[in-house]
């Protein structure tokens, strides 16, 4: 195949593009940020998304394409201007449908987020449950998803994705790595029962190929199996780094208000959605995409979490002097949550 991959030197579409690669396939990667891809296995054109015409002579100009993998988008973190956030992920999607329709692109995969949803569930969210996103980034995506179904002359999979961990994967979590190698303590809302899905980026990887090889279109949900809880993972990791495990249970409500205050001063890097969720039980129901397309995931959440907190470890010093990086390959501000780390 001949492949496109939007977002190609952020976290995930950087995977993606060597995913594809190592499958034997051509890959032009589109992004924003410059080529930082030493080894050249693939192509790359330095663009932005809003530009409809630069997108589609870069991608004119690779040759026939078999499929486009949208995995660009940018963070609310990020940014703090809502315009160019929405610019960039609502707008810049418009251009990709576009684009595929002008150059007879057949099949477009677009991974989208869980945070088109705003509160936890009991049980597993499927395909049907109704979406409410709450924040910015949440809406833009689910903007992005009417978008692409409404090309109605385009094969195209929506791939909704809990939190994408892999080795390399840092933004929020260096703050959860920085509290376990330190040995500190760790806060769980409520009493840490809750179990939140999260999903390896290569098992990611492998279902979005295997959603554009496939005949098959639509929204799909995807996740690891057996989720732990929240106070079993945490222990779990701490325990992997060599420290004694201490979980310190807080209430929720005080600690939600607390959480919304802060942010709303632009003293903590948790928006709406994170705090929202913390005490939530939230795991998506997979059992559309495997009876779908065959796919089944390869990695529990422990053993996520816990490889990208070795190649933390193993990375810091080039971490912490990374600069010009996508928001996920570079460290979280931790605003006064770093307070919070020093008395823990």
């Amino acid at each position: 195949m001949r492949c496109v991959v939007t977002g190609g030197m952020g976290f995930f579409g950087s995977i993606m593009c060597e995913h594809l690669v190592d499958r034997g396939h051509d890959v032009l990667s589109v992004d924003l940020l410059a080529d930082t891809n030493s080894s050249k296995r693939y192509k790359n054109a330095q663009l932005d998304l809003t530009n409809f015409e630069a997108l589609k002579k870069s991608v004119s100009e690779f040759g026939k394409v078999d499929a486009i993998f949208h995995i660009a988008a940018l963070l609310a973190h990020v940014t703090a201007n809502p315009d160019h956030l929405w610019a960039a992920n609502v707008d810049g999607t418009r251009n990709v449908m576009e684009c595929a329709r002008q150059l007879s692109i057949p099949k477009v995969v677009f991974t989208s987020t869980n945070c088109v949803f705003s509160t936890g569930f009991s049980q597993p969210v499927d395909e049907q449950t109704p979406t409410q996103p709450i924040e910015i980034y949440g809406k833009s995506k689910l903007a992005s998803e009417e978008i692409i179904q409404s090309y109605t002359d385009i094969s195209s999979v929506i791939i909704r994705c809990p939190t994408i961990i892999a080795a390399g994967r840092l933004g929020l979590l260096t703050i959860l790595f920085d509290f376990v190698r330190e040995g500190r303590r760790l806060y769980v809302v409520g009493d840490g029962s809750n179990r939140y899905a999260f999903i390896a980026a290569e098992d990611l990887a492998d279902a979005c190929l295997l959603a554009a090889q496939s005949s098959k279109s639509g929204l799909y949900h995807i996740g690891s199996d057996n989720v732990p809880s929240m106070r079993q993972l945490y222990g779990s990791l701490m325990e992997y780094a060599g420290k004694k495990p201490r979980i310190l249970s807080i209430p929720e409500a005080p600690t939600v208000m607390a959480l919304k205050i802060l942010n709303a001063l632009g003293l903590s890097p948790l928006g709406p959605y994170h705090y929202r969720m913390l005490a939530a039980n939230f795991v998506f129901d997979t059992t559309k995409i495997k009876a779908d397309i065959e796919w089944r995931p390869t990695k529990t959440n422990t053993e996520i979490l816990c490889s990208a907190y070795q190649y933390y470890v193993d990375n810091l010093d080039s971490i912490n002097s990374a600069t010009n990086v996508s928001a996920h390959h570079s460290k979280a501000k931790a605003g006064i949550l770093n307070l919070l780390r020093m008395i823990s």
